[in-house]
């Protein structure tokens, strides 16, 4: 049965696994996204942030680490978001000291947006707790264990990036 097909028993009823070990192995990734779930929402109060909020300013450290500059209209893309909504979330962050805007070195007119403070210390402590896990889980897996999780990793983001498409996930220009 391809993924686009339904499973017998007419229209509305989920698709079942074919097999126990694939029953077995939704179970576990339901667990997983249960975990990751609990997990986020303890980084969130550790950070008392808005879950917008946290995912912008891990975007911002993350391309920072990676020595590239962010702009807001950059940004809002990244997040889908419009920009006067950018702005209201950036006004938050600068407020709580996590954002700075500095002039952009390319274009005087703009302003490129920085992690400010201990932006990125708050970020790995509230993290923490999920990103130490993974890397020992990781890390105990054998080189054929790993590429297999991250095949099905790949397929799977694909397969869910297909099944959605396009519609309502383009950015707000």
């Amino acid at each position: 049965m391809s993924p686009n097909e339904r499973s017998p028993g007419g229209p509305g009823v989920v698709p079942q696994p074919r097999t126990a070990g694939g029953a077995a192995a939704i179970a576990s990734l339901q667990a997983l996204s249960d975990s990751v779930h609990d997990a986020d929402e303890r980084a969130l109060r550790v950070l008392q942030m808005l879950p917008i909020d946290a995912l912008a300013l891990r975007h911002l450290v993350q391309e920072h680490r990676d020595g590239r500059t962010v702009n807001p209209t950059q940004l809002a893309r990244a997040l889908r978001l419009s920009t006067a909504g950018i702005t209201k979330l950036v006004d938050r962050l600068g407020r709580d000291g996590r954002v700075e805007r500095r002039p952009n070195p390319n274009d005087r007119r703009g302003v490129i947006l920085v992690p400010a403070g201990s932006a990125e210390e708050d970020l790995a402590r509230a993290y923490g707790h999920i990103q130490a896990p993974l890397i020992a889980t990781i890390d105990a897996l054998d080189d054929v264990e790993a590429a297999a999780v991250q095949r099905f990793a790949t397929r799977l983001a694909d397969a869910l990036r297909q099944a959605l498409g396009t519609d309502g996930l383009d950015p707000v220009p």
